[in-house]
């Protein structure tokens, strides 16, 4: 089995990574991981995550349902209409006339699973827009979709895993932003696909992980102290385990 890169690994690329004299942001390319903590870089705000979760499951696309204060940085992204790409609820849970018909993309998802099985490969929920290029820009917005597809898979365990594919992750803001909403949707379909029963004897699903498979993974200057100080004490974490590990080892060899 191939090892999966973990936080602190990409967090210590991230703080050898070159700046791009273009942006002058810290980049990492084709980069992978699996996702298992709240944050990366820095400490999260519980309040935003509680706000933004309940907009999320809101399946809404506008900034009026957010609960206040909106941040800034959705509100730079929104048009005329008051209304964001990027509400990730709303193309999951939602309905309007530039979504599909129903059933909304998250029922599709789950009766994909029921329907052909927990070996099936089509469980996906394509987030972005072919038609993207235009869609940014329309009514005012400034708001081209960061994640391109989920990806959503049962392994021969009965563990169900969310792929997330990303053309671009700021890895501060964006990744606790990200990470929370995919918990929260993890969460949602281990309960739905438990409900399940049909008469049938069907195994336990238990949860598997999160991984996130980013093109351009990037880290903007303002937090590039933050950067330092989370790559720190990573090394400081993995020092200390490392010694461990050898203390522990050393006496079981002794004679």
């Amino acid at each position: 089995m191939l090892r999966k890169n973990s936080i602190d690994d990409v967090v210590l690329a991230l703080a050898d990574a070159p700046e791009d004299p273009r942006t002058g942001n810290k980049v990492l390319y084709s980069v992978d991981w699996v996702a298992d903590k709240p944050s990366m870089i820095g400490q999260v705000n519980h309040d935003w995550v509680r706000r933004e979760l309940a907009w999320f499951n809101s399946g809404s696309d506008q900034l009026q349902d957010m609960e206040a204060p909106v941040p800034q940085l959705f509100q730079a992204c929104a048009g005329q209409d008051g209304r964001v790409n990027s509400a990730y609820g709303h193309i999951l849970f939602g309905s309007s006339e530039v979504l599909p018909p129903a059933p909304t993309l998250y029922q599709r998802i789950v009766m994909t699973i029921l329907n052909e099985g927990e070996g099936t490969r089509h469980a996906v929920a394509i987030i972005s827009d072919r038609d993207i290029h235009n869609i940014a820009r329309m009514n005012g917005r400034n708001d081209f979709i960061c994640t391109n597809a989920l990806n959503v898979m049962i392994d021969a365990d009965h563990r169900l895993h969310i792929i997330a594919q990303m053309r671009s992750m700021d890895a501060v803001f964006g990744y606790r932003a990200d990470w929370s909403m995919w918990d929260s949707l993890m969460q949602r379909l281990l309960y739905d696909l438990g409900q399940v029963h049909d008469g049938k004897l069907r195994p336990i699903i238990t949860r598997g992980d999160i991984t996130f498979q980013v093109a351009n993974l990037h880290v903007y200057p303002r937090h590039f102290a933050l950067l330092g100080e989370t790559a720190f004490d990573t090394e400081e974490r993995i020092d200390r385990r490392l010694w461990q590990h050898t203390s522990e080892l050393s006496e079981r060899l002794e004679p």
